[in-house]
């Protein structure tokens, strides 16, 4: 029980490792002040640029498998429980971080990272990505492509017949989260009132 708590704690601290932050603060551009107002890669990508967000989206991805796949083997309690511990905990950093004054990004990217540490670019990861890319063409909206993505894992799961359950629920919260972490983008779509990114929308790509 006392590792666990061990491993919750470091997976927090290294979840709160913000690269949209940093970054930021390297570009001397205050991310949390301008769009979205969140440390993720896509406000990176509307306020400072590509190259940054690529960048943010690397550290962010890498924090979430750096805590499954690491820090349980550290405290030597690789157990899955432990492994679904870690991701939780990095997520909630990334949307929480201690060193910023708990106000992070939206925790798809550092998701992506977790899940990539339980099975690799498996198919599930693909149609999840997959789901992205097609919703984002079709309407602009990166938050809703999110959410669509998030919900397709669990379900995925839930028809695999060799999915270990503790995978299942972890799924489950963790897209329940990401709802959460958006729900102003879906109080702002509700009114109108969303942003879209109309430049990759498949109905102005060939324009």
């Amino acid at each position: 029980m006392l590792t666990s708590i061990y491993i919750i704690i470091a997976s927090y601290l290294i979840g709160s490792i913000s690269g949209g932050i940093i970054i930021g603060k390297i570009k001397n551009i205050d991310v949390m002040s301008k769009g979205s107002k969140a440390a993720g890669a896509t406000n990176v990508l509307r306020t400072i640029g590509l190259f940054s967000a690529l960048i943010v989206l690397f550290i962010d991805v890498y924090k979430g498998y750096f805590s499954v796949t690491l820090i349980p083997s550290f405290f030597n309690c690789n157990s899955l429980v432990n492994q679904t511990l870690a991701g939780a905990a990095s997520i909630l950093g990334h949307v929480y971080p201690f060193y910023f004054r708990f106000k992070g990004g939206k925790g798809v990217g550092t998701a992506l990272g977790t899940l990539i540490a339980f099975h690799g670019f498996s198919s599930t990861i693909v149609f999840a990505f997959s789901t992205w890319i097609l919703s984002v063409v079709l309407t602009g909206f990166v938050g809703l492509s999110s959410i669509l993505a998030s919900l397709s894992i669990p379900t995925i799961y839930y028809f695999k017949s060799n999915t270990q359950y503790e995978i299942i629920i972890y799924s489950v919260l963790m897209a329940f989260f990401i709802i959460f972490t958006h729900r102003e983008n879906i109080y702002r779509m509700l009114n109108g009132e969303e942003n879209q990114f109309k430049k990759i929308m498949l109905k102005n790509l060939f324009k």
